[in-house]
């Protein structure tokens, strides 16, 4: 008796985890199906303000070459707001340890996400370009969520370490510092989003040239526009792969590839990927060989990348020798020049904390010359 009592207990223990883990994949897709339609209303909303600004660009044309007496059409394209995007199906019922935890904390802060909305704006716009596939709410949430954990964490160990050498007033300094700690916490997620598209426009462009040439070639041997972006989807350039899969869904979803290709450069800052999209775009009204004119395309982008290789090159001498200067000649040059003072006047005439304090401004200078240098360095 005792152990078919055994059993039952395991076989109820099973039933419910596995209640659980379909209750917890049932909220994983209710949430992603929210952020879908939150982003979906976030591009509405931008190309609507591109489409705005076409127009309004359209009207000042129109009303300069009136004053001319010159007749002119202008076209503008308006693009569709109610293509969808697929969910992708998922083999696995695991959810990682970042996503429960994320969970968690949006469940936690769910209530004092109404507060800050104001202060992180169109969050929603950021997060359909970084590819964050997020309700706005539940990002705020956990914003605050991790504000407030790490906020409360760095507090409470300042406050015992400035209590311990301060006393009271260190502890209550330490509380105070919770504030602060909260307040960067929250401009880094607001700033999040906006970095991560950086780097999303930064990984697509190292890998136009090559994708561009991938689907001249293809071209060239017969196959469609279509196709070729297929092949360029399935291939390993990483974001621009993943771009043009999401194109390709948008395209089987109704949408236009005109249409596709200006979501794309809603979500990528690319100058080569504008260029490339009007030339495909004016190339599919007008007709023409668009194989020649990806493979021209690619290699003004090739060259552009070469230029700003040549330039950063040239940058970086020019810091090498400030480089060199500050970290070798100079310290050199004063160590020398106050000895040779101090010899003179039988005395140093600088104090050896004063020359502490140039060493360490010397070696401030250059670790900030070489933060300057890596932000130079182009992304190619």
């Amino acid at each position: 008796m005792a152990e078919g009592n055994i059993v039952l207990r395991f076989i109820d223990r099973i039933g419910f985890k596995t209640l659980d883990s379909a209750e917890s994949t049932r909220r994983m897709f209710a949430e992603a199906s929210f952020a879908l339609r939150e982003q979906e209303d976030a591009v509405s909303s931008i190309m609507e303000k591109s489409a705005q600004g076409k127009e309004d660009r359209k009207k000042a044309l129109e009303n300069r070459l009136a004053k001319i007496r010159e007749s002119v059409s202008v076209s503008s394209e308006f693009i569709g707001e109610d293509e969808t995007l697929e969910i992708e199906d998922r083999e696995e019922l695991k959810i990682p340890f970042s996503v429960r935890l994320g969970n968690i904390l949006a469940d936690s802060f769910s209530t004092y996400s109404k507060a800050p909305a104001s202060f992180f704006g169109d969050i929603q716009e950021s997060l359909y370009k970084a590819n964050i596939l997020m309700p706005a709410s539940k990002y705020i949430a956990i914003s605050v969520g991790v504000g407030v954990i790490a906020g409360a964490g760095i507090a409470l160990i300042a406050a015992v370490i400035l209590s311990t050498l301060i006393g009271v007033t260190g502890g209550v300094l330490g509380i105070v510092l919770f504030i602060p700690v909260f307040g960067v916490t929250l401009m880094m997620a607001k700033m999040y989003p906006n970095s991560k598209v950086k780097g999303r426009s930064d990984a697509f462009g190292r890998e136009m040239p090559f994708a561009l040439r991938h689907m001249a070639t293809q071209l060239s041997s017969g196959s469609g526009l279509l196709e070729t972006m297929r092949s360029v989807s399935v291939s390993d350039y990483g974001v621009l792969s993943e771009e043009f899969k999401k194109a390709i869904l948008e395209i089987e979803r109704g949408a236009t590839i005109e249409e596709a290709f200006e979501r794309m450069n809603i979500r990528i800052d690319s100058p080569g990927l504008k260029k490339a999209t009007r030339q495909i775009a004016s190339t599919l009204r007008t007709g023409g060989n668009l194989a020649n004119t990806l493979k021209i395309i690619a290699e003004e982008v090739a060259t552009e990348m070469r230029m700003k290789l040549k330039d950063f090159i040239q940058v970086l001498n020019t810091f090498s020798l400030m480089y060199m200067f500050i970290t070798v000649v100079a310290p050199v040059l004063i160590t020398t020049l106050v000895i040779a003072m101090g010899i003179a006047m039988k005395g140093l005439p600088l104090s050896a904390d004063v020359m502490w304090i140039l060493y360490v401004a010397f070696f401030g200078v250059a670790i900030y010359l070489s933060f300057m240098v890596k932000r130079f360095e182009p992304k190619v």
